[in-house]
């Protein structure tokens, strides 16, 4: 595609195309068991800081996805975001202890 040159409406050209559906994507998989149990974990309140929430499987998710590793199925962003913002929480040097977002 021939765009604009770089400014705001290169942006706009770049975000257009980004967004327009290609009709490549494949259906939705039907939800496993562990990402059902994903999904009924971090949906409870305050998931993010629960601890035991985290030890029954956010940690390990957390872990493959920080290092590098590949998911066995995919999961929505949703769900990827919730896991990599407990994780962040976690860690004293991405978000310091009793830190808040404005």
């Amino acid at each position: 595609a021939s765009l604009p040159p770089p400014g705001p409406s290169h942006y706009s050209a770049r975000r257009q195309l980004w967004l327009a559906q290609t009709g490549r994507s494949p259906p939705p998989p039907a939800p496993s068991t562990s990402r059902e149990r994903l999904e009924e974990l971090l949906s409870m309140p305050g998931a993010a800081t629960n601890d035991e929430v985290w030890k029954a499987g956010v940690e390990r998710v957390w872990r493959g996805l920080v290092t590098g590793g590949r998911l066995k199925r995919r999961l929505p962003m949703n769900l990827v975001i919730k896991i990599i913002h407990a994780g962040w929480l976690r860690d004293p040097e991405t978000w310091p202890a009793g830190a808040a977002a404005p």
